[in-house]
């Protein structure tokens, strides 16, 4: 004896969708309009006063390498692009790839027993960072290699 599961003729309760070919009966809901596009206000106001109290403005400022061929091993005179006063910059030996493979060269060639820290104490081996001694920010950096 076989149970049918839905007795009387109604809609199964799920949507179903058209199989491909098949009409699509006209619905019997209203077509609606799609929603506007508003845009907002585009002008501001008169007075720079009248802007709302206590909403914070966040600015960047922007970080500023000067990539410039005219960074050397010496202090250079010049403007600060972040404080914009007049400075001599502060020179700061780092390792760099010169070091790092001249230290790798002596280690090849069998100075591993310690030889090969000696470019890590040479500064002639060493990249040379610029910082304005004012605000301790890097202004450039002269890269050996």
């Amino acid at each position: 004896m076989e149970t049918k599961l839905n007795p009387s003729n109604d809609p199964p309760p799920y949507q179903t969708f058209p199989q491909p070919g098949q009409q699509v009966p006209p619905s019997s809901y209203p077509a609606q309009a799609p929603p506007k596009y508003e845009p907002g206000p585009t002008s501001y106001p008169q007075n720079p006063g009248s802007y709302q109290q206590g909403t914070p403005v966040v600015t960047s400022q922007p970080v500023v390498y000067l990539q410039d061929q005219s960074f050397n091993t010496f202090s250079k005179p010049m403007v600060c692009p972040y404080c914009s006063s007049q400075i001599s910059t502060s020179v700061e030996y780092e390792s760099g790839a010169l070091t790092w493979l001249s230290a790798g060269i002596l280690c090849i060639f069998g100075c591993w027993l310690g030889c090969c820290l000696i470019p890590f104490c040479m500064p002639d081996l060493q990249d040379v960072k610029h910082t304005c001694p004012n605000c301790n920010k890097l202004v450039g950096v002269y890269r050996r290699i």
